[in-house]
C-alpha cells in the first residue's frame, strides 16, 4: 500500500483510536500531546499494532528522558531542535524502511551507557547487527555480505536469541547501547 497520511492528532487517545482503525505503518509523535505522552503512546500503540514503526521528538536531550525513550522501544528519536538540520527527513527514512535511528547527539549520549555481560555475538553476527542499524533489509544484507537472504535470517535469529529480544530494532538498539554497534551515521545534504 502506498504511504498516506491517515490523520493528525493532539492526544493520545485519539492516536491510539487512529492507530487501531486505520493501521498505519509509521507513527510520527512528539513527547509532549495535549493530552497524554507521547512517550505513553509509543508504548500502547506498538502493543495495539506490534509491527508499527514510530518516531519520538523530544524537547530535550536530558540522559534520564533519553533512557525512558529507549526504553519505550520507538525506532526513531530525535531531538524537536533537529527540526531543519536534515535529521528530521533521515529519520523518517530510515525508519521507515525498517531501520533504527538515533539522532546523533542522543546516539553519543548513549552509546556504551548499559554496562552488560557479553552477549557472546561472533564478528560476522556484529557486522550483520552493524548493517540493521544502518537500515539494511535482510536481502540488502545478503548482497552486502555474499550471503543468501536465509543464511541472513538464521544468524539474525540467533543474535536475538543470544540478547533475548524478539526483533531487529531491539536488538540493534541494544548493541548500540552495549557499545557493541556503533550507531548508524545520518546520511545528510551538503550544505
Amino acid at each position: 500500500m502506498p504511504d498516506r497520511l491517515v490523520g493528525a492528532c493532539t492526544t493520545a487517545e485519539e492516536a491510539l483510536r487512529h492507530c487501531r482503525d486505520q493501521q498505519p505503518s509509521l507513527l510520527i509523535t512528539t513527547q509532549l500531546l495535549e493530552q497524554g505522552s507521547g512517550l505513553d503512546l509509543v508504548v500502547q500503540a506498538k502493543q495495539l499494532c506490534p509491527e508499527l514503526r514510530t518516531l519520538l521528538f523530544l524537547q530535550h536531550s536530558h540522559r534520564p528522558l533519553l533512557i525512558q525513550a529507549v526504553q519505550t522501544h520507538s525506532d526513531g528519536i530525535v531531538l524537536e531542535s533537529a527540526v531543519g538540520s536534515g535529521h528530521v527527513m533521515a529519520a523518517i527514512r530510515t525508519v521507515s524502511k525498517g531501520g533504527v535511528y538515533l539522532e546523533p547527539e542522543i546516539a553519543q549520549q548513549l552509546h556504551g551507557s548499559v554496562q552488560s555481560r557479553d552477549p557472546g555475538l561472533n564478528p560476522r553476527e556484529l557486522t550483520m547487527m552493524g548493517l540493521v542499524a544502518c537500515g539494511l533489509n535482510d536481502r540488502e544484507i545478503g548482497l552486502a555480505l555474499h550471503l543468501a537472504t536465509d543464511t541472513v535470517k538464521y544468524h539474525l535469529k540467533q543474535v536475538y536469541l543470544k540478547l533475548g529480544v524478539h526483533n531487529r530494532t531491539r536488538a540493534a538498539i541494544s548493541l548500540v547501547l552495549m557499545g557493541l554497534v556503533s550507531p548508524p551515521q545520518p546520511l545528510l545534504p551538503q550544505n
